[in-house]
C-alpha cells in the first residue's frame, strides 16, 4: 500500500473519530458538567451553612462565658 493511500486511510478515520466525539461524546459531557455544576452549589450552599452554625455556635458560647 502506497504512503499516500494510507495517508487517506487515516484521514479518514480521524475524521469519523471527530465527528463520533463532537456528535456524540460532547453532548454526554456537556450533560454531565451540568449535573456537578448543580451539586456542586449545594455543597457550596451547606459548606456556608455549616460555617454559619459554627461561627454563632462560638459568638453564643463567648457571650456565655462573659455572663
Amino acid at each position: 500500500m502506497s504512503q499516500t493511500k494510507q495517508n487517506a486511510e487515516d484521514i479518514k478515520e480521524i475524521k469519523e473519530t471527530l465527528h463520533t466525539l463532537s456528535t456524540n461524546h460532547l453532548h454526554h459531557m456537556e450533560k454531565d458538567i451540568a449535573s456537578l455544576d448543580k451539586r456542586i452549589e449545594k455543597m457550596d450552599m451547606r459548606v456556608w451553612a455549616v460555617l454559619i452554625l459554627l461561627l454563632a455556635s462560638t459568638v453564643v458560647a463567648f457571650i456565655g462565658e462573659q455572663l
